[in-house]
């Protein structure tokens, strides 16, 4: 990566450039449009990074903070002004370009401005990225009620693209495709679910790693498809014991 010392003296206020990213971030947060919109203009922006200042090492090494979710990330920020605000004497700040950032730290996890509530990219997400250009978009919804049998009608190719995301996601232990249906007098159109089993403090790289997988191929589909996570600790739902359900995907656990 090709990094820089900024320039700017402290406290002088976000530069044009800048406020034109954070701008864009905002409006991402509302938009799927304008979340794409924001990865693209990322890609070629100057964003800010923290590095240990006493670091001689000939390769840069970044400084990576503990999630209260558990996971490593490296923070990374839209403006000098917000890098010098989650700094210490420890760091020093340095420039790069998005694009050289995600590719010198593919295989890490990143944070956007991670004190204002910023946004993770997991690994799996960061390697669509530069390859296609694609990141999935996820929605949080409110838990909803709904019976469950085994799928009948599901695309030939979902069950493979679901467990091929997950083959070196040791985090997930299995994986059931299901079909959902009304219940309880409530009219709902059926739809799909996919239910993975996992170490709940992966559940949202989980979640977000299948959606990456299987979002693009389904501009053609007529159904809606929801995610749920199950905390791998926890006996499954009554609504699993149907001998009729079985998972599409089971990790092989190693002796």
């Amino acid at each position: 990566m090709t990094m820089k010392q900024p320039s700017r003296p402290r406290g002088r206020g976000t530069t044009s450039a800048e406020a034109a990213l954070e701008a864009s971030f905002e409006r991402a947060r509302d938009s799927a449009a304008e979340e794409r919109a924001f990865f693209k203009r990322l890609m070629d922006a100057i964003v800010y990074v923290h590095a240990p200042v006493s670091d001689n090492a000939r390769t840069t090494r970044l400084v990576q903070f503990r999630h209260p979710d558990g996971f490593d990330a490296i923070p990374f920020f839209t403006s000098l002004d917000k890098a010098q605000a989650a700094s210490s004497a420890a760091v020093k700040i340095l420039g790069v370009s998005g694009r050289e950032l995600l590719i010198g730290t593919r295989g890490a996890t990143l944070m956007l401005n991670p004190n204002d509530g910023g946004v993770v990219l997991y690994p799996e997400e960061v390697a669509t990225l530069l390859d296609t250009g694609f990141l999935a978009r996820v929605e949080r919804l409110a838990p909803a009620e709904f019976a469950v049998r085994p799928a009948q009608a599901e695309p030939a190719w979902l069950a493979p693209a679901i467990s091929g995301s997950l083959e070196h996601a040791d985090f997930v232990s299995s994986a059931y495709l299901l079909e959902t249906h009304s219940s309880g007098g409530v009219e709902q159109r059926p739809g799909l679910l996919i239910w993975l089993v996992v170490d709940l403090a992966f559940a949202e790289r989980a979640a977000r790693l299948v959606t990456t997988a299987i979002q693009p191929l389904c501009s053609d589909l007529d159904v809606i498809i929801d995610l749920a996570v199950h905390d791998v600790s926890q006996p499954l739902p009554a609504g699993l014991d149907d001998p009729q359900i079985l998972p599409i995907f089971t990790r092989i656990k190693r002796t």
